[in-house]
């Protein structure tokens, strides 16, 4: 069974929606733009591959080289 198949929890989403916009207000970028979906494509698959820490997807997002 792949990860992909699990539900992610409504609390799951919303965390990692807070850990996106967070960091891409620090940055000063839109959520929907190219950047901010690259972002987002890196917390969701820190958090499929076990990463499921809020504070642990804050500090990997904000240590990513823009």
């Amino acid at each position: 069974m792949s990860l992909y198949e699990d539900v992610i929890s409504d609390a799951s989403i919303a965390m990692m929606r807070r850990v996106l916009c967070n960091e891409c207000a620090r940055r000063r970028i839109k959520t929907d733009s190219i950047q901010g979906e690259d972002l987002a494509r890196v917390i969701m698959h820190a958090f499929l591959a076990g990463m499921t820490e809020e504070c642990e997807l804050a500090v990997l997002a904000r240590n990513l080289v823009d």
